[in-house]
């Protein structure tokens, strides 16, 4: 069988033609479980020129169809839904952070912090939707007996001012497990939320024998909350630094006249509304900075219906739209003469550079009993038909999963995974001592302790071991 179209919501007709012959045989398939449901059949890899460039499907019998199909990937069906109420701004104006927000003479451009920093501000006073409330500003701060708040309310004016003129009066720091302990309890019971919280992110507890304990305390302040529903966004990035630097391991200041140090943007909230607050975050995305994220959903994912299909299969859509999780209805004959493929895209042009490079080696495919195999993982730019294809170039990366047979009646779940590693620059931006960091170059005291303990807090998790997983429904065909 070659190809089919859709004549009636609840008749698929599909067609039978020898290559040699002239002639085409035709027969109906019967299907009421889907309305415009598409079943694709065996017969290999459909020209991308005759079914995707001209819009252009086969009629009955193999004739050009005058009806155009629009794509049914395109950027619509990937968009998220809204999923964030409030978005909270915490910003640490300790002593230690007053080398990055520093006076700027006239003329001067400010650090690169003050830049990107200044802008990540702009970008989330300036969104809005729907029913979500107006962002909230905080300055952290020293906790003491006398004022316990080491959140002290403020404006967007103030914030933004402090971040670009400097800080006037600097407050004694709180710990950073306090402060992430502090953050957590603020957005309890507040679903949507998302904490934005800007820092160098330095610490130490406060006996020097005790440093063994770094990432303890890190995993029982963010216990706060529950890892299955927190996610956690970790942005990178470096700036001049213009003024006493207090090392973590507590020994004398030194004084810094533009040396670069590391800065840190944690953000966290729920899965969906972190991943929907990211592109707020781009000035943290370009060349310079780094990431890591924890319990992110996977990557906006469609199948291509019309390439490189195998078999005999078709998906589920609401409209024209593909259902989530995406969800194939395969047919029960398969088998090793006739198997069944199909061609994920992915779109990973908001993920880490690093993490979209890695991928074509590092995806891996978790088969649920079907024995299914992924044998090709590649960039979507190297697909040499995707310059013409109205859809290929909405997405960054395929995958091509073959599948042999189905574990039985029940539905399959396969998942695509992307295992967890540490990313190579952690290791790069972490010292053990801090005592003399102008030599040194951009570090951060302990740092692969801080995210070790990020780490242990989701070990009992998926996202201890995996960056994310997209989910692939397979059912059996009525």
């Amino acid at each position: 069988m070659r190809a089919e179209y859709i004549r009636n919501p609840s008749i698929v007709v599909t067609c039978r033609a020898d290559e040699r012959r002239v002639g085409a045989h035709c027969s109906l398939l019967m299907h009421n479980r889907l309305p415009a449901a598409r079943f694709f059949t065996h017969s290999a890899f459909l020209p991308l020129a005759a079914l995707v460039l001209g819009g252009a499907t086969l009629s009955s019998c193999g004739e050009p169809d005058k009806t155009s199909e629009k794509a049914t990937t395109s950027k619509a069906a990937k968009a998220p839904a809204a999923a964030i109420s409030q978005v909270s701004v915490f910003v640490d104006a300790s002593t230690g952070m007053r080398g990055f927000m520093h006076p700027n003479a006239p003329g001067e451009t400010g650090s690169q912090f003050q830049r990107t920093i200044t802008e990540v501000l702009s970008n989330i006073n300036g969104q809005r939707a729907g029913a979500q409330a107006a962002p909230a500003y905080y300055f952290v701060q020293e906790s003491t007996p006398s004022n316990p708040r080491a959140l002290r309310p403020t404006t967007y004016a103030e914030l933004s001012n402090t971040v670009s003129t400097g800080i006037e009066k600097p407050a004694l720091g709180t710990e950073m497990p306090t402060m992430l302990r502090e953050i957590l309890k603020l957005q309890k019971g507040k679903p949507g939320t998302v904490s934005v919280v800007i820092s160098d992110f330095i610490y130490a507890p406060p006996d020097p024998k005790q440093t063994w304990k770094v990432k303890t305390d890190v995993k029982d302040a963010l216990s706060e909350a529950s890892a299955a529903s927190l996610a956690i966004s970790v942005f990178a990035g470096t700036s001049e630094f213009r003024d006493k630097f207090f090392p973590g391991n507590r020994t004398r200041f030194q004084v810094l006249k533009g040396s670069r140090l590391p800065y840190y943007v944690w953000v966290l909230g729920e899965p969906a509304a972190v991943a929907a607050a990211t592109p707020l975050l781009k000035p943290l995305m370009g060349a310079g900075f780094e990431r890591v994220s924890y319990n992110l959903p996977a990557p906006p994912a469609a199948v291509f219906e019309h390439f490189g299909n195998v078999g005999e299969w078709y998906v589920d859509k609401t409209g024209s739209r593909q259902t989530q999780p995406l969800t194939l209805h395969v047919a029960k004959n398969l088998s090793r003469q006739e198997p069944a493929e199909f061609v994920l895209a992915l779109d990973l042009s908001n993920a880490p550079a690093a993490e979209a490079a890695s991928l074509p080696k590092q995806l891996e495919l978790d088969e649920a009993g079907t024995s299914a195999t992924l044998p090709k993982v590649w960039l979507a730019r190297d697909e040499a038909k995707a310059p013409r294809s109205p859809a290929l170039p909405t997405y960054t990366h395929l995958a091509k999963v073959h599948l042999e047979r189905l574990p039985g009646q029940k539905p399959a779940t396969l998942r695509l995974v992307l295992p967890r590693t540490q990313p190579a620059w952690v290791a790069k931006y972490t010292t053990l001592n801090d005592s003399n960091i102008a030599a040194q170059g951009p570090k951060t005291f302990l740092l692969s302790e801080v995210l070790q303990g990020v780490q242990d807090y989701y070990d009992q998790q998926p996202a201890g071991r995996e960056v994310w997983a997209l989910p692939v429904q397979l059912q059996t065909a009525d």
